[in-house]
């Protein structure tokens, strides 16, 4: 089995799917789809996850340098990160459509090279690119391309919030459910989406973009002991409303002020703070003597330390899919408290498992956290439920075996299309 993965390298998602195929001795290349929007051919363009261990990476430029962290990567591991794929100069316009074209002639010539069994795109929009185009454009030009099978992966806000944005956005995801032949959804929504987005492949799976919960990585980061016993509020800090982005962390600082005295036996930590929460988190902690302490650039395994010793974790956003941080939240013992959001009620229930607000409403959010910080038989019990959730239906476990058959599954089959009129499938 040779698997060409069409991804975004630097993505915690993209190198935790593919370290699910990790001993399966199957060989697994990775084509970095995105094209830099700057134009310095001396600044570091493309970045390689640090968690990447299975894989060889092909770059659209074989002259793109590296960030710093990719190129110590590279050095450490250059069995894997030693090829650069293409043919193609490197190119200093950026998003250009010459650049666009130049990813999809450099995608076309490493397929015709490798030959894989099967081709994969993990993810669509990256900041506000199609990623899927360059498998588009090669399938377009290449005999090879269009006759070996194409799995798409949503992620996110692929389908729900990308595609609506604007016609163009509608009609490039439009073009990739047309186009592939298989897709895997993060939820039941998008696989109800990418009907009416017009996709007439066969449905891979649900699977998460980020593959099954390491449990066995998670387990020491969990800290003994009921969780209800915890003094630790941890906030996703994200927050991107002011250029009508998705994330809505501000909405938490205005409720931490409305519930201010019952959180101050507890401390509030801020994970990857935009400068405007990390701004209101410095206002509370002087005007309200709240505990509250936005944490620096650290390993992510230091907030998965934190959150699993936080007895809440906070996330509010307009738009997701399966968000990761919001599964090992439950995996490590923390009450999700998160948006209402169709994708989110597929998993949890308000109340129960997790407690579910409208993202833009601190009212709502304030009485969410009264009760999560008073209420300790819903902390625990919730604890008990969701740990159940994870090790029965995402953890890697359980996750990691599908994964592998629906690969299998892919290879055997080949590139499936189903006639619109009759619903049928055929083979192409």
């Amino acid at each position: 089995m040779r698997i060409l993965f069409v991804a975004e390298t630097g993505s915690i998602h993209t190198a935790r799917w593919i370290n699910q195929l990790e001993n399966t001795g199957w060989d697994i290349h990775v084509f970095q789809a995105t094209v830099p929007s700057y134009v310095d051919r001396n600044a570091p363009r493309y970045s390689v996850c640090e968690e990447l261990r299975c894989g060889e990476l092909h770059l659209p430029h074989p002259h793109d340098p590296l960030t710093r962290t990719s190129r110590k990567l590279a050095r450490k591991a250059r069995s894997f990160l030693g090829t650069m794929s293409s043919k193609c100069a490197p190119d200093a316009l950026g998003w250009s459509e010459k650049a666009q074209s130049r990813r999809g002639e450099s995608l076309r010539n490493l397929i015709q090279a490798l030959r894989p069994t099967v081709i994969h795109s993990l993810g669509l929009n990256v900041n506000w690119r199609n990623l899927c185009l360059p498998v588009i454009q090669a399938r377009l030009t290449s005999v090879m391309a269009s006759t070996t099978p194409w799995i798409y992966s949503s992620w996110g806000t692929d389908l729900s919030y990308y595609a609506a944005q604007s016609p163009e956005h509608h009609a490039a995801v439009e073009s990739v459910l047309r186009t592939c032949n298989y897709y895997i959804a993060e939820c039941k929504r998008d696989a109800r989406l990418a009907e009416e987005l017009g996709f007439r492949g066969e449905f891979a799976g649900f699977f998460p973009a980020f593959g099954g919960v390491r449990s066995t990585e998670l387990s020491p980061l969990r800290q003994q002991g009921a969780s209800s016993s915890r003094k630790t509020i941890l906030l996703k800090g994200r927050d991107n409303s002011d250029v009508g982005g998705i994330y809505r962390a501000m909405t938490a600082m205005k409720a931490f002020r409305l519930c201010g005295d019952v959180l101050r036996d507890y401390q509030i930590c801020i994970a990857l703070a935009s400068p405007a929460v990390a701004a209101a988190a410095a206002a509370l902690s002087s005007q309200m003597d709240l505990r509250v302490r936005v944490l620096p650039q650290v390993p992510y395994v230091d907030v998965l330390r934190i959150m699993g010793a936080s007895r809440l974790f906070l996330s509010l956003t307009a738009n997701d899919g399966l968000p990761g941080m919001l599964v090992e939240a439950m995996s490590l013992g923390s009450l999700p408290i998160h948006s209402d959001l169709e994708s989110i009620r597929e998993w949890v229930k308000n109340g129960e498992t997790a407690l579910l607000v409208p993202y833009d409403d601190p009212t709502a959010v304030a009485a969410a956290l009264e009760r999560a910080v008073t209420d300790d038989a819903l902390v625990d019990w919730a604890a008990e439920l969701n740990a159940r959730l994870i090790q029965e239906q995402l953890s890697d476990a359980v996750v990691r075996p599908r994964v592998i058959g629906m690969y299998e599954h892919v290879a055997e089959a080949g590139p499936i299309t189903r006639n619109a009129a009759c619903g049928s499938h055929d083979c192409v």
